[in-house]
């Protein structure tokens, strides 16, 4: 099981959480600190330690070039219970990986309520993450979705996050109708493979196809495999198809289809929010990450595919598969006696797929990082205003530049935001 080591199982949660109210230890806080929040809540700062990895080397990108923060939204697993985050610090890690830097941290204060007199038993499930640019054009991204439970946020407890692996995207989000259309096709026919792989094993491999030649820069960084390896878990089988194994699906047929809807959820999401990102974000020029996450809260009804499997995950007799299964970070949705949560596995798709087609689009935009992105008109790498450029990525219009022998046409600005400076500037050269 991938994610944070548990500091204690769902019972032992629950019993601490009953004798930690009987004797008192729980408290009301001011914001930072542990504990009680109101009644039917807690709140705490929990913090994180790990390391980033590189699944490939990404020219002028190296671990000292990224950030490690927290996405400022969380989703809760339990019923009728909700988590924000309410302040986040990040930090950069070293030249070999780790975070947080000897003197750094990378942390959030949580709150997860239940409302009510009961208290919370649920999780939340928030995301680390790894960013940076080349400056130009590139840029490297990098998560894990993480289930933080009760007892951590309470404790204020320091989690160690299962590694970060960081890959290549586009530091100017992008989605070209090509690569669009070939994303639909490959997802659909891996999918399709390895629900094929699991039914006949390799014997099926020949049956096996993909969507064509990926166009130039369309999935720089193999997104499109992590959902399959996500949706599928062990089951991911489409990547060597001749050593693919076969279950009993006499025996496991409902398993079977609960691997085959696991896979079309996850799928039909990413396609409904790369669409919506592109269209209703990037292109209207809100690349904000409030839009990009509206867009998966408008795509989640594809999730609902899941809770049409009724039977939970069993092993295959002769091959030692658990089916149905999904992978890293959504793992812990079904627990280790094969019960699958099925509200905690659509929350988790949503974030991690979610997070998986950002890599596919680029990156949301960043006024002050030097690059002119989406919904900017200039960006000098800073949020200054009046150096022609305003805090909002916005043009200036600037002030008179000359004309000759004014100091305005020696001062090594650009005072007219023309582009000219000085003597190159047509306001400070001679009358013709």
């Amino acid at each position: 099981m991938n994610g944070p080591v548990r500091i204690q199982g769902e019972g032992g949660r629950s019993a601490a959480l009953y004798w930690m109210a009987v004797i008192g230890l729980v408290s009301w806080v001011v914001p930072g600190a542990v504990g009680r929040a109101h009644a039917g809540s807690y709140q705490g700062t929990v913090h994180f330690q790990g390391q980033v990895v590189f699944a490939a080397p990404i020219p002028g990108i190296n671990a000292e070039d990224l950030e490690i923060s927290v996405r400022s939204t969380a989703e809760a697993t339990g019923p009728g219970e909700s988590c924000s985050i309410l302040s986040t610090t990040s930090d950069n890690p070293d030249l070999g990986g780790s975070y947080p830097g000897l003197s750094g941290d990378v942390s959030a204060e949580i709150l997860i309520d239940r409302g009510g007199p009961h208290l919370p038993e649920g999780e939340c499930i928030i995301m680390v993450e790894a960013s940076g640019t080349d400056g130009v054009s590139v840029s490297a991204r990098g998560s894990q979705t993480l289930f933080v439970t009760v007892a951590e946020i309470n404790s204020g407890a320091t989690v160690t996050v299962e590694d970060i692996t960081v890959r290549e995207s586009k530091a100017v989000a992008g989605l070209e109708k090509d690569c669009y259309t070939w994303i639909k096709k490959q997802l659909r026919k891996r999918r399709k493979c390895n629900i094929l792989l699991l039914k006949g094993g390799a014997a099926f491999a020949e049956k096996c196809t993909d969507g064509g030649p990926e166009p130039a820069g369309c999935d720089p960084g193999d997104y499109l495999e992590a959902i399959l390896a996500l949706s599928h878990g062990v089951n991911d089988q489409q990547t060597d198809p001749e050593s693919a194994e076969a279950i009993d699906l006499a025996t496991l047929r409902y398993q079977w289809k609960c691997q085959n809807l696991f896979g079309k959820a996850a799928m039909t999401f990413a396609f409904k929010r790369l669409k919506l990102v592109w269209s209703l974000c990037v292109e209207a020029n809100d690349n904000t990450e409030d839009c990009r996450g509206s867009q998966s809260q408008a795509s989640k009804p594809t999730l609902d595919k899941i809770d049409r499997c009724g039977v939970d995950q069993a092993i295959d007799g002769a091959t030692g598969r658990p089916v149905p299964d999904v992978g890293a970070p959504c793992d812990p949705c079904i627990d280790g006696a094969g019960v699958i949560n099925r509200k905690c596995l659509k929350d988790c798709f949503q974030v991690a797929v979610g997070e998986l087609t950002d890599g596919i689009i680029g990156d949301v935009s960043v006024c002050g990082n030097g690059i002119v992105q989406p919904g900017e008109f200039c960006d000098d790498g800073n949020l200054t205003p009046g150096d022609c450029c305003d805090e909002l990525c916005r043009v200036e219009l600037g002030t008179p530049e000359g004309p000759e022998g004014d100091p305005t046409c020696s001062d090594g600005l650009d005072n007219d935001c023309d582009g000219a400076t000085d003597g190159a500037d047509t306001g400070c050269q001679p009358a013709p």
